[in-house]
């Protein structure tokens, strides 16, 4: 139940988990020098942070032999439009290796993990979108502090029918400036008759100031694929329990992802040749969606009794051991009888019939 990805022929008589040659890099070690975890936290790791993420592979007798993650920033994505190399549009990955120099690899050799694609080619870190989101909030903390040094005073409009030269606007200005601002507050401000004052009307709640400025930790949970409540956000948080949150952060955050490793792995690590058997790799989100016990059993039940869950095929889950009979599919409930021999309780039997 621990591995990342398994590998699935799909055929017409079902689904069934096989063994491949890959099997055994994405379940133990992608090379001799990395464990399956690790290679795949590193690989997450930088396809956020840096937007992409690239594996390169060995290849030995018609087999890969092992997977390297390579350095997001010494990858450079080259696109041969005038045919230079190959056919024209072709995709190149150029990578600048510390110890062999620069390695020129054709897409095909290149597994490639983007975030936040706009055109398919090139993904995006997701830092760039929390600058972004950060700078936006830096300006709004600006306006606010600049509201209260002011009395939350909005810029006003004064009108003078004499003579306004740039001196006399300047001391215009200064005068009702310094009748303004926070130690005035709720003050009584004198006005000459000579002006007519009109004020500005720049509320914070008409421009919806406040609502905008709030969302900045949604801001931040969207990029990430997470529900505000997981950032401690509790405004809007309707989940009664941990199985319905497993469940959620799965559909928001790891079925996108996994959705793409699952078909770029696909496409670029199986033969054309196994895609055409049925063969695919398939992320595993069991320990993830792994509800509580209760919940299992009950669910196991129903499959039960339904005739298509084997036992077997349940304590599996469970990591329990393997008792032997348990591998049929049978049908029923508290008088359970193998699937095959379904009816055969109404048949005759030495001479007459069951009661």
């Amino acid at each position: 139940a621990k591995i990342p990805f398994k590998i699935y022929r799909q055929r017409g008589d079902g689904t069934q988990l096989i063994k491949h040659d890959l099997s055994e890099l994405l379940k133990f070690r992608p090379n001799p020098f990395t464990s399956a975890h690790d290679f795949f936290w590193a690989t997450e790791f930088q396809r956020l942070e840096y937007g992409n993420a690239f594996w390169a592979y060995d290849f030995s007798g018609g087999k890969i032999t092992a997977l390297y993650l390579l350095h997001s920033p010494s990858v450079e994505i080259i696109v041969d439009n005038t045919g230079l190399l190959d056919k024209p549009n072709s995709v190149y990955y150029l990578y600048s290796d510390m110890k062999k120099g620069q390695l020129l690899y054709p897409a095909d050799r290149i597994v490639h993990f983007k975030n936040f694609s706009m055109n398919g080619l090139k993904g995006t870190p997701i830092k760039k979108y929390l600058y972004d989101v950060i700078d936006q909030e830096k300006c709004a903390q600006k306006v606010v502090k600049e509201k209260y040094s002011h009395g939350l005073q909005d810029p006003i409009i004064v009108t003078y029918t004499g003579d306004l030269n740039e001196s006399r606007s300047q001391a215009i200005k200064k005068k009702f400036a310094n009748l303004g601002g926070a130690k005035n507050a709720g003050k009584v401000v004198p006005i000459p008759t000579d002006f007519d004052v009109k004020q500005l009307e720049t509320k914070l709640v008409n421009s919806q100031f406040f609502e905008l400025n709030g969302l900045t930790t949604r801001h931040i949970a969207n990029a990430f694929g997470v529900k505000s409540f997981q950032l401690n956000d509790m405004e809007k948080s309707t989940y009664s329990n941990i199985e319905q949150q497993n469940k959620a952060f799965y559909s928001d955050t790891l079925q996108n992802a996994l959705t793409a490793y699952e078909q770029e792995t696909t496409y670029k690590l199986l033969s054309r040749a196994d895609r055409d058997n049925g063969i695919y790799i398939q992320g595993n989100a069991d320990v993830i969606l792994r509800s509580d016990i209760e919940s299992r059993y009950r669910a196991y039940q129903t499959g039960i009794a339904s005739g298509f869950l084997q036992i077997a095929e349940a304590r599996k889950k469970e990591d329990l051991p393997f008792v032997k009979g348990t591998d049929r599919l049978i049908i029923g409930n508290g008088a359970s009888i193998p699937l095959e021999d379904l009816g055969k309780q109404y048949t005759e039997k030495d001479g007459g019939k069951n009661e």
